[in-house]
């Protein structure tokens, strides 16, 4: 059985360098020293001291919006509103003409160079472009099994209940092989919370699929929202099986308002994808992990028509959480890895990987001397490693 040896590579960038032995997409030790019985088989990856983790999580994602590899878009639209994104959406299926794969999959494959090894994307269904968004993702899943696993969810860009005909293709999603299915404001957008809420958990109790809200609704309307698919949650015993994104109204809440919340959302094992959005703050992800929320991070949009922001990169987005909270403290920007690595490898049912023997090889291996320093200035990723695999080298993929 042949072996890949990363030699002198600090664990989670901490203490003297060491040995991983990887062998059928496992590590199989961790030590100071190379195997004994090294053999001509075996490849050996001298790596000079450097920093080895977990491989990123990529908790929401857009794959299917993305215009990476496309020429580039020119943005009018002032101020950005959620008709104005439902208006910028169908544009964008009405003039892209490449085929969803195909720019799903050069960005997917972005974010695998950036280290992303577990990745959620959320791929719009509505009337106007039917599945096809799903049948392209499904059909990247497939190709890119050896890169990254990559968990589909059905989502409802437009609303269910505004465009008639949505829930029907939700359920054909599913049937198809989408791994959930998403919410989208069931008050705001929709305008009936309790239809919404009956169309995705009835989808998700009747196929066994967990679900995951994009939740911009803010304040009261938002807390009182998340209070309702908490109660779902627990009425269904899915608890651990729904994620909220976004959650705009852990943006600004007061100390009441963040009590209550972060206690519905705890005694119900809902999750939450923190994302990074220019204009509003990062919640207070610190408390939120210590009062027992669930947390990951995303990267959301990239590249859209709607918004030219966003590159796949987890670590950058680490790096923008961590300078919005103004973090200072080495032990904070080590939490914003963590919540980039093995807290996302949770949330998205990922197995363990925190570096130790027996632990599945999902690694990325980067330069620098210090996680502080790699979540102030991201490097360049020296190797992506999925089950054991090279997949990335120096933030390019490896084709075979």
């Amino acid at each position: 059985m042949s072996r890949i040896i990363l030699s002198n590579v600090r664990v989670n960038g901490a203490g003297d360098p060491q040995v991983i032995t990887v062998a059928d997409g496992t590590i199989h030790a961790v030590g100071t020293q190379p195997p004994a019985d090294l053999g001509p088989a075996d490849h050996v990856e001298e790596l000079a001291g450097q920093i080895v983790l977990p491989g990123f999580v990529d908790g929401h994602a857009h794959a299917d919006k993305s215009l990476w590899g496309e020429p580039w878009v020119r943005r009018t639209s002032e101020p950005i509103t959620m008709e104005q994104m439902f208006d910028d959406q169908l544009r964008q299926w009405a003039e892209t003409t490449t085929p969803v794969a195909t720019r799903a999959r050069t960005f997917l494959d972005m974010c695998v160079a950036y280290g992303s090894t577990s990745i959620r994307t959320f791929t719009d269904v509505a009337p106007e472009i039917g599945l096809d968004g799903v049948h392209g993702l499904l059909q990247v899943r497939e190709e890119m099994a050896d890169l990254a696993d990559l968990q589909i969810v059905a989502f409802p860009q437009l609303g269910i209940l505004r465009k008639p005909g949505t829930a029907e293709l939700l359920e054909q999603a599913l049937r198809a092989g989408a791994d959930a299915i998403g919410g989208l404001d069931p008050a705001g957008v929709d305008g009936d919370a309790a239809r919404q809420l009956d169309i995705v958990f009835g989808l998700a109790e009747k196929y066994q699929v967990p679900v995951d809200f994009h939740a911009h609704e803010s304040g009261e309307l938002g807390i009182w929202l998340i209070e309702r698919i908490a109660e779902r949650v627990k009425a269904l015993g899915m608890q651990g099986k729904v994620s909220l994104c976004d959650v705009f109204s852990l943006a600004e809440p007061t100390p009441p308002q963040f009590e209550r919340l972060v206690s519905v959302l705890a005694d119900a094992d809902i999750a939450v994808a923190v994302g990074v959005h220019g204009l509003l703050p990062v919640p207070d992800v610190k408390a939120l992990h210590a009062m027992g929320v669930r947390m990951c991070l995303g990267s959301d949009s990239a590249r859209s028509r709607w918004s030219p922001w966003g590159e796949g990169d987890i670590l950058s987005r680490a790096m923008f959480m961590a300078y919005k909270r103004y973090w200072r403290r080495d032990e904070d920007l080590e939490f914003a890895v963590t919540m980039g690595t093995t807290l996302g490898r949770e949330v998205l049912g990922a197995p363990p990987c925190d570096l130790k023997p027996g632990d599945v090889a999902d690694l990325v291996v980067l330069p620098g001397e210090a996680i502080g320093e790699i979540v102030v200035t991201p490097p360049q990723r020296t190797l992506v490693m999925k089950r054991g695999k090279i997949v990335a080298r120096s933030g390019t993929l490896v084709r075979t």
